[in-house]
């Protein structure tokens, strides 16, 4: 039996949490393949939203809004400041759009060519509506709250709707399908099935086994004359049909994973499933009457939305949210054409910005040899703080064979994906392709060169070279050298690699002792970082110490004698000139100390007179201690003093 579309409904959604901007219209991407459509509202849980088809329109309720979008996946309209729009329901001519609003307790009725509201059904007795369906001129309203749910049924071609309660006193809302004389109802773990061809809606009977076919996510689907009813089957989850009249079991489709929502195409041939499993979501298509798999495509990057699966002619459309919460509408087009494959290969594992070569075929169906077809490649980096954006690659054009072959770079060190799309043709379905690289840091290292060792106070020079591993030239890079001090002190210093990364740094140590100088390059995206360290002693800074007099006198001459002191940065305020005098003759040598000196002018000059008493060999010895600084000094003069002159 051929299935027609009929009404679908959703499964419960989650909790919405943040609303976003206002929906601003856009074009998908031009590829033929699948595109997400960015609906404009971020949500934590998925709760309280919808997807139907009708009218040349998608249309999809999320949060605060109901937007419209074309086969194309442009966005045509959006009805926004709604309180929680949840469950959708369309006219089979496409001219009216029922959508529960399960905040306000209302229905509203929806002129789809303006693309507006056009009436409210007041249901304040009947709070938290929150999935419809219509057949016949009747809408079905399934409403509850955290419990007392139940249903009821508004006549629409009323000027004034009275609600007529068919089912209540429910522990949760229930979920309605509706088409041609039929009505299917998920109520409290059952599937009932409903006459609704007489004035009142009547019980036929229920569906198998409760526990065999209502599932924590229900969806029903049924075709555009009632008579087959689609549901999700047990856990792992299945998709089957149901005789709406016998009550009995026509057929399964698929099996594993976790469905989430299903539908029919439109001309009753294929039954579609969303499925959602260890973070992938896939779309499936099925042989309505053989059940055999035709097409499946998963997304690793979404999550769909349970019930949310709807197709507009030859397009499959679902609700989906991304990895941060923002919620898209999935276009997955040509779902109906036969199939085409396509394979991406790359090394596993790569240096960062070296040379890499990907590889791939493109295969259609029938074997047939596709010939030149321009194939799109893109990448993205991929983390645990979030997907990058896609970045193009390249256009190639396959050998007549299918394969085809390119080269690329990849310009940090990461995991990336590389997807390759072949937008189809006429008579061949879109494919895609995907594989990973994970790019390693390349090696870098640094080096430096000191002298052996260092006076202070001169300037001390430091060289060396930034090298990267891949012989590629560093340019300009910024390198951090820091500089400990024998107190144990640091100064940060800085250098800049010049192109072939060669640096020169000039540094004045500030005091005596060994200095280790440390320098590093951070490096970046692509190479790792390096650094080293190497040390020299400075030694104290020499001074001069000068001393000039007579080399012979008499005893009782004065003798006058001049000097200086000479360095580098002296602090005259502290220096104190030691002065010793040696006298040697026949009466043995003694050694005096004389009053010390201090220098007399900034350029370190002093003077000093002393008289001999008696004759014999004079030495005169001036002494510097030295300080923390600078080394020690001393000199002597001697003079020769002869005994008094008659």
């Amino acid at each position: 039996m051929p299935l027609r579309i009929g009404q679908r409904l959703l499964a419960c959604a989650a909790t919405v949490v943040t609303a976003a901007a206002m929906l601003v219209a856009q074009a998908p991407s031009a590829t033929a393949a699948d595109s997400l459509i960015d609906l404009g509202v971020d949500i934590e849980y998925m709760y309280g939203s919808d997807v139907v088809a009708g009218n040349d329109r998608v249309y999809a309720s999320v949060n605060d809004r109901i937007v419209a979008a074309d086969s194309r996946g442009v966005l045509t309209g959006a009805i926004t400041g709604l309180a929680g729009a949840d469950g959708l329901a369309v006219t089979p001519d496409g001219t009216r759009l029922y959508a529960a609003l399960r905040l306000s307790n209302e229905v509203a009725e929806i002129d789809t060519g303006s693309f507006s509201i056009t009436r409210r059904f007041d249901l304040a007795a009947y709070p938290c509506p929150r999935r419809v369906a219509w057949s016949g001129g009747r809408l079905y309203v399934g409403y509850g709250c955290a419990s007392d749910g139940g249903l009821l049924g508004l006549e629409t071609t009323a000027a004034q709707p009275e609600p007529a309660p068919i089912i209540s006193r429910l522990h949760s809302f229930p979920v309605p399908a509706a088409a041609g004389s039929t009505l299917v109802v998920s109520a409290d773990n059952e599937t009932l099935v409903y006459d609704t061809s007489g004035a009142d809606v009547t019980l036929r009977g229920k569906l198998g086994q409760a526990s065999s076919i209502v599932s924590s996510q229900p969806d029903i689907t049924l075709t555009s004359d009632g008579s087959i009813a689609l549901t999700l089957h047990g856990s792992p989850s299945t998709y089957n049909a149901w005789d709406t009249t016998s009550l009995t079991l026509l057929r399964g489709y698929g099996t594993g994973g976790s469905a989430r929502a299903m539908t029919v195409s439109p001309d009753g041939t294929s039954v579609m499933g969303a499925q959602y499993s260890n973070g992938v979501s896939s779309v499936n298509v099925f042989d309505a009457a053989t059940g055999e798999s035709t097409f499946t495509y998963a997304d690793s990057d979404v999550e769909v939305f349970a019930g949310a699966l709807t197709n507009l002619g030859r397009v499959a459309f679902a609700l989906v949210k991304d990895d941060s919460d923002r919620v898209h509408l999935w276009r997955v087009p040509d779902v109906d054409l036969p199939a085409s494959t396509l394979t991406l290969t790359a090394p596993y594992t790569v240096d960062a910005v070296a040379p890499l070569t990907l590889t791939g075929r493109l295969a259609l169906a029938e074997g047939a040899a596709p010939g030149g077809q321009r194939v799109t490649v893109a990448r993205r980096v991929e983390s645990i703080d979030g997907n990058g954006p896609r970045e193009p690659v390249a256009e190639v054009t396959t050998a007549a064979d299918g394969s085809f072959t390119l080269a690329d770079s990849l310009p940090a060190a990461g995991r990336f994906r590389y997807e390759a799309v072949w937008d189809g043709d006429a008579e061949h379905r879109w494919t895609k392709a995907y594989t990973y690289v994970t790019a390693a840091k390349v090696r870098s290292s640094v080096s430096l060169d000191l002298p052996a060792s260092a006076t202070l106070f001169e300037p001390l020079t430091l060289t060396g070279r930034l090298t990267l591993a891949n012989g590629a030239a560093p340019g300009e890079q910024q390198l951090t050298v820091t500089r400990h001090a024998p107190d144990g002190t640091r100064l940060t210093l800085s250098a800049v690699t010049a192109a072939d990364g060669a640096y020169t740094l000039t540094d004045t140590p500030p005091a005596a002792g060994r200095y280790t100088y440390y320098v590093s390059w951070s490096g970046n995206a692509a190479y790792e970082l390096s650094y080293t360290s190497r040390s020299v002693p400075v030694a104290k800074a020499p001074v001069v110490l000068t001393l000039t007099g007579p080399e012979s006198s008499v005893v009782d001459r004065s003798l006058e004698f001049s000097g200086a002191l000479t360095g580098t940065n002296l602090d005259w305020s502290r220096i104190l000139i030691t002065l010793e005098r040696t006298i040697t003759n026949r009466d043995g040598t003694v050694t005096t100390r004389l009053e010390s000196i201090r220098p007399t002018s900034p350029d370190g000059s002093f003077t000093f007179a002393d008289t001999p008493q008696v004759g014999g060999d004079y030495t005169y010895t001036v002494r510097w201690i030295g300080d923390t600084t600078h080394l020690p000094a001393q000199v002597s003069h001697a003079v020769t003093v002869r005994g008094p002159v008659d």
